[in-house]
């Protein structure tokens, strides 16, 4: 493809300008055929997708300089690189380019890997799913070029068309998803190819396309992700990319899928997690107040104005220790997690405690705490937490965490008693307890955050965590939790150089850009990352010796006082007199894991077939989200997307399509042991408060 960016010389320019106006006199030429297919699109676009007709049937291209070559194919000068875009054979060039790609296909990837010593159930047949995959793939040869049926495809710029319509040509696709953020290019596309094929393939069932049209990079993921929730996140780790052009917004939204790819394939959550948070968060209710939205009003100017200090546990927690101490009056201390102990040590009180892992060993934590230290402050979770989380604190609250079968459980049974308040779903509190601060933050409608510790990193394997937390004794790793073996993914410092993160770190990061890019939309908001970890784009780094705070001194218990009488509300009393499993409705749920069972027999024969097979049991259970049962899909999904994913990369991975395919149904044969073992583990919701360990309590130097 023709993109350099060098010079043009006085020839070349000479020469181009001749086979510009050849091309000009060939568009005229043409005008009436290439004006007929322009209205043929524009008239199919109107029937199946009329946004897009709205959107282009009076569009003026900013591109002017298009042109027909003597092949008959239409091509584009780009300004941006003083190049056309393709060579005088645009579609054998598009073909070429194409048939490149299918060669050595660029996937997405994930691997997942077998985890000892876990007591769910979930575990226990993910781990004997991936036994049988090591069985099966015996004598199996790996598959190198694209296969010709493909699950999922992304395609980063449409251009005019032909290399869609060349990889079309040669593959069937499920799921089809098109980004280009120059609007020219699809206009011109609208002349150069004929869409009717093209929509007519993906208008059957389990066949979608999706256009991503004039979107910024950025934005694209983020749709891309909410489509995927619909679709089904088990295509997401085994998804084609193409690149049709090189442009910056074409690299930037590249660059953003893959730093954001951990979304797409992290945090599916499973079935034992879910039925664990129902069981904990119906009895932790009557012990604590539910966060409620009554608006941005709920609070005076001066409350929300003062500044807010998120403190993490990482290692740059130690380079801001005096700064704290000197701004303590005049600031809110909002503590994340374990940090809560090293700041018992070195003789500071938070405001504002946040927790959000549901496992006992969240609380156990707590042990090396006086109560009189925990009095003082303000515990906040989630709707998933541990019980006894609100036991130690004699003030607290729990917002709702979105995705989860308690959330879905508490808002059915409250509108089904006629209660419409607006109970609040923290939509960015995951993964990790930095998150959920920064949640309450939006809610709570502060102006003003500082980042102290929360590095989602580290520099040195060793030094992971501050210095006087409870992962370290005598200056040396206490034996709760360790880094050497652990796979690290690099990323750029907040004030440069190299930080490494693990997964969830990751995950964490990508977060806390997400929420802050909502954040940064709201007049007067301001962040500060003091850390010296993990950049956090959106957020302006600042060197804690560089802090100025001139802020009048707070009463703090006052301010809790406001923001618990603005936000917080008791909960539904329907809740709190009823079983787990009679919420949850055994008996339908049986129903729906029965039907979970069926459909892979002699017929399924190829990927296509078990594509659609899994997709069909995800729309199953994608569908229960506008029911009363919106609780069966929260308990089933993140399972089933496990499971699916698992099944989908063993036929993929494999050359021999009908034999991967027939060894595959030992695996589905694994997810339906599970979904026969599910509805018993239903009726003992009740008992699925997590009983913990001693792990932190033999080595948490707390």
């Amino acid at each position: 493809m023709l993109n350099e960016s060098s010079p043009v010389s006085v020839e070349q320019a000479e020469e181009f300008i001749l086979l510009f106006s050849q091309g000009l006199e060939r568009i005229k030429e043409h005008d009436q055929a290439l004006t007929e297919r322009y209205l043929k699109n524009m008239a199919l676009f109107a029937s199946v997708m009329p946004h897009i007709y709205e959107e282009f049937v009076n569009f003026k291209p900013l591109k002017k300089h298009i042109y027909m070559e003597a092949s008959g194919d239409l091509n584009l000068f780009r300004e941006d690189v003083t190049a056309p875009l393709f060579s005088q054979q645009p579609r054998l060039q598009s073909e070429q380019k194409v048939l490149s790609s299918l060669a050595s296909p660029n996937k997405t990837f994930l691997n997942l890997d077998k985890t000892d010593n876990h007591p769910s159930r979930h575990v226990f047949y993910s781990n004997k799913m991936m036994d049988v995959i090591t069985e099966q793939k015996k004598g199996l040869k790996k598959q190198q070029e694209l296969p010709e049926f493909v699950g999922s495809a992304v395609f980063f710029g449409i251009e005019l068309g032909y290399q869609l319509e060349a990889f079309l040509a040669r593959r069937n696709v499920k799921h089809l998803y098109l980004y280009e953020c120059d609007l020219d290019y699809f206009y011109y596309s609208l002349f150069a190819i004929d869409w009717q094929p093209i929509l007519e393939t993906f208008n059957t069932d389990g066949r979608t396309i999706h256009f991503f049209l004039g979107v910024e990079p950025e934005e694209f993921t983020e749709k891309y992700i909410l489509q995927l929730a619909e679709n089904g996140y088990f295509m997401a780790p085994e998804t084609f990319l193409h690149v049709a052009y090189g442009s910056p917004e074409n690299d930037s939204a590249i660059a953003y899928f893959e730093k954001h790819y951990a979304r797409q394939v992290m945090g599916w959550g499973f079935f034992d997690d879910a039925l664990i948070g129902i069981a904990q968060g119906l009895r932790s209710l009557p012990n604590t107040r539910l966060a409620q939205f009554k608006g941005r009003d709920a609070l005076p100017k001066w409350v929300t104005d003062i500044p807010v200090f998120i403190l993490g546990n990482g290692p740059s927690l130690d380079q801001g220790i005096e700064l704290i101490k000197e701004v303590r009056d005049q600031v809110l201390l909002v503590c994340c997690g374990s940090t809560i102990n090293t700041l018992k040590k070195l003789g500071i009180t938070p405001d504002i405690h946040v927790d959000i892992e549901r496992m006992k060993q969240t609380v156990d934590k707590f042990l090396f705490l006086d109560q009189d230290y925990l009095d003082q402050i303000w515990g906040l979770s989630v709707n998933v937490m541990h019980p006894e989380y609100f036991q130690y604190f004699k003030r607290s609250g729990m917002a709702m965490k979105p995705g989860e079968a308690i959330t879905s459980l508490i808002l059915n049974q409250a509108r089904s008693q006629g209660d419409m308040s607006d109970y609040v779903q923290l939509n960015f509190c995951n993964p990790v307890v930095a998150n959920l601060a920064l949640s309450y933050v939006q809610l709570f409608g502060f102006n003003t955050v500082y980042y102290l510790g929360v590095d989602n990193g580290f520099k040195d394997k060793g030094s992971h965590h501050s210095i006087h937390s409870g992962y370290y004794k005598d200056g040396k790793e206490s034996g709760f939790q360790s880094f050497q073996d652990a796979k690290l993914i690099e990323r750029e410092g907040n004030f440069g150089g190299v930080i490494y993160g693990t997964n969830i770190m990751e995950t964490s990061r990508v977060q806390l850009e997400s929420l802050t890019r909502q954040l940064n939309k709201r007049r007067g908001f301001n962040s500060y990352n003091l850390s010296d970890g993990a950049k956090i784009e959106g957020v302006e780094p600042l060197r804690p010796e560089d802090v100025m705070i001139l802020d009048p001194k707070i009463d703090h218990q006052h301010v809790i006082d406001l923001l618990d009488q603005a936000f917080f509300t008791t909960p539904p009393q329907s809740l709190l007199n009823q079983p787990p499993e009679t919420l949850i409705s055994v008996d339908d749920f049986r129903k729906v894991t029965q039907l979970l069972q069926q459909g892979w027999d002699d017929s399924i024969t190829t990927r296509e077939a078990v594509c659609d097979l899994l997709w069909s049991h995800h729309r199953t259970i994608y569908f229960l989200k506008g029911s009363v049962h919106r609780h069966l899909q929260d308990l089933l999904i993140g399972s089933f997307t496990y499971s699916a994913f698992l099944m989908v990369k063993f036929i993929f991975e494999h050359e021999n399509e009908a034999e991967a395919v027939q060894r595959a149904q030992a695996l589905f044969a694994v997810w339906c042991e599970f979904l026969e073992e599910m509805p018993s583990l239903v009726q003992q919701a009740s008992d699925f408060v997590d009983q913990g360990n001693d792990h932190l309590i033999t080595f948490y130097n707390g």
